[in-house]
This record gives structure tokens, sequence and C-alpha cells, in this order.
């Protein structure tokens, strides 16, 4: 069994989980801002995005389980890991690309997969948005976000543009709070986007 215990797409310890939450954070839009590292890379090309029908072959019917995730996601590994959401740890699957892991996906109700995290470099919102992107990069309003709580704590939860089932998880590094609130405006808009969820229509 693999165990990756953090936001990010690569495994880590309990210890680092924290930091972890914090290290990625932005959003997207319209008016998206090219998205490149320090060093002026640009990222790596988009293989699987996320929108309000779904995350590549992963839709509202998909049945939890690794063959029924492997038949929805062809040429991907479904692993078993440990990860965290917001409110606590729990196992459940991610599907791995040459490697690298790109979505977790949560158990849902009725036998059916529930919430979708995309995780990887290579996943790209509804509107284009990638991590790493900053929160002032998406174009985003801070009306559209709530504060993240227990694990997710301080992080801003935003919900992407045009979408009913899509939300943005956005962090600041090293951020120390207030945790209660929203951060204001000039802190806000330097978070970066962690990850994306797809949450399936009842």
């Amino acid at each position: 069994m693999a165990f990756a215990l953090s936001l990010l797409p690569i495994r880590v310890s309990l210890a680092g989980l924290f930091g972890g939450l914090l290290l990625l954070l932005s959003g997207c839009g319209a008016s998206m801002m090219p998205l490149s590292d320090p060093a002026g890379a640009p990222p790596p090309p988009a293989v699987l995005q996320i929108t309000d029908h779904g995350v590549g072959g992963l839709i509202s019917q998909t049945g939890y389980g690794p063959k029924a995730i492997g038949k929805a996601l062809p040429g991907y590994t479904i692993e078993t890991i440990q990860t965290a959401g917001e409110n606590g740890t729990q196992w459940t699957y991610a599907a791995f690309l040459d490697g690298l892991q790109m979505v977790q996906v949560f158990k849902g109700s009725g036998g059916k997969i529930g919430v979708v995290h995309g995780v990887g470099d290579s996943i790209s919102g509804p509107n284009g948005e990638r991590l790493g992107m900053s929160f002032a990069q998406s174009g985003l309003s801070r009306s559209a976000c709530r504060v993240g709580k227990n694990l997710w704590r301080g992080m801003a939860i935003c919900q992407a543009k045009n979408t009913q089932s899509v939300s943005l998880v956005f962090a600041i590094s090293g951020y120390a709070g207030p945790f209660d609130r929203l951060p204001k405006n000039s802190d806000l808009g330097t978070a970066s986007l962690q990850r994306i969820l797809w949450t399936p229509s009842s």
C-alpha cells in the first residue's frame, strides 16, 4: 500500500502534513496570468481537466473501487493511500500516471465515487486553473470563498468561476492566522492553488 498523507501529490510523513498544506496555492479565471516556476519554465501540459461534468472518465455514476476507477482512467495506476481532507485523514484511492499522483478519489454513497481531489501538476481546472497559481492570478473575488476548517484551517475554499461542482483550495505558505476568517486581501492575493475539487451531483 502506498502512503500519502498530504495535500501534495507526494508521499510525506504526518509531521510534514501541515507545512505541506500551506506550500502551494492559487486560482484562475478569464484574467488568468501564465504560470511558471521561478526559473521561468511553464507548467507541464495538462493531461486531465476537472469540470462540472467530472474528472476525465470519472463521473457521478462511476463505482467506488479500483477496477471501476481504473476503467474510467485508462492508463493510470490505482493505489490505496491515506490522505488528508478538510475534516480528517482517511484511506482512499489515488490514480497515478507515469508514477506521479494525479487525483485522489474519495468514497461517496450508494457504492459510487464521492469527491475527487486534483493534486497533480498536470491537472487543470474548468477555466484552465493550475496548481501553484496565485489567488490574484485567478481573477476570483473574495466573496466566492469561505475559510477552511480543521486540517484546512486558514485556507480559502473558493467556487471556481462558472461552475456548480468545482472548488479551489488556496493556502498561504507560513500563514500564522487568524484561522477563523479569510486572510486579509493582501495575504489572500499571494495564496497559491493547492487542490482542485470536484463534487459529484446527487
